[in-house]
């Protein structure tokens, strides 16, 4: 059951995806599956799997990738990937990324774009002199900590996210709603950062990898209270989504230019 040779933990957020692509994850991952639907799931693959929880279908990929590090911690590996169902809709090149994991950085973004179909981000956007690792996609989305929204394109959907987050907590406009969304979940040293910058970094469909002594750093109380924010109003999932990399050392950009 599972690899005996692994060196990484791989967490997977599924609902109804095919898993079949986890039969030709590198030997070198636990394979750990956080299953929310009711689809089929072949023999193989539960062989493959170190580990199958079935779970309740709420706090979207947030509620799995929180529930795996409040039952195992950061793991024995090195790095802890965390992922959708489906990686490939956001990171085409996801499977060779991870074979690639001996040049990671500490905390490292593995996805592309949204929907590439859809044209989110903007085709002038994902150009391969735009990627992050050569030979593969990988591209960080630049946002507003205030505003929710991208600094190189408009998205309609990250604008109604942030309005509905300002309009849930009572914020008025200009309101660094990370910085506030960071605090409610008890992370104020991470918050005070945040309020510090004006640009954060995201990787799209939360999927990205961390050095596990980097997870160490985040406590329990701080997991549990986003774990509760997930389950709570459906935009607190995209606030964890966002800002994952930061909640595990990524730096804010921008620094504020305050008077004085």
């Amino acid at each position: 059951m599972g690899s005996e040779t692994a060196v990484h933990d791989l967490v997977i957020a599924r609902y109804l995806e095919p898993l079949d692509w986890v039969l030709d994850v590198p030997d070198s991952f636990r394979v750990h599956i956080y299953d929310k639907g009711a689809g089929p799931v072949s023999a193989a693959v539960r062989a493959r799997a170190d580990s199958f929880v079935a779970l309740r279908n709420a706090g979207r990929e947030s509620d799995s990738y929180l529930t795996h590090l409040l039952e195992h911690g950061p793991g024995a590996g090195e790095f802890t990937v965390f992922s959708q169902g489906d990686p490939f809709e956001h990171s085409p090149d996801f499977l060779p990324l991870l074979a690639a994991h001996a040049d990671w950085a500490d905390v490292q973004p593995l996805s592309w774009c949204w929907k590439e179909s859809i044209g989110y981000p903007p085709p002038l956007l994902l150009t391969p002199e735009r990627s992050l690792v050569p030979g593969a996609r990988v591209r960080t989305e630049l946002f507003s900590l205030n505003t929710f929204q991208p600094l190189e394109w408009v998205d309609s959907g990250a604008e109604g996210i942030g309005r509905t987050y300002r309009e849930l907590h009572r914020l008025p406009e200009g309101v660094n709603m990370c910085a506030h969304f960071l605090e409610m979940c008890e992370l104020p040293d991470i918050a005070e950062l945040a309020a510090q910058h004006l640009v954060g970094t995201h990787s799209y469909g939360a999927i990205f990898a961390v050095r596990s002594h980097l997870v160490e750093k985040v406590s329990e109380r701080a997991l549990v209270r986003l774990r509760q924010a997930a389950f709570g109003s459906p935009v607190h999932g995209y606030f964890c989504e966002r800002l994952w990399m930061h909640i595990f050392g990524e730096k804010f950009l921008f620094p504020l230019e305050l008077p004085g």
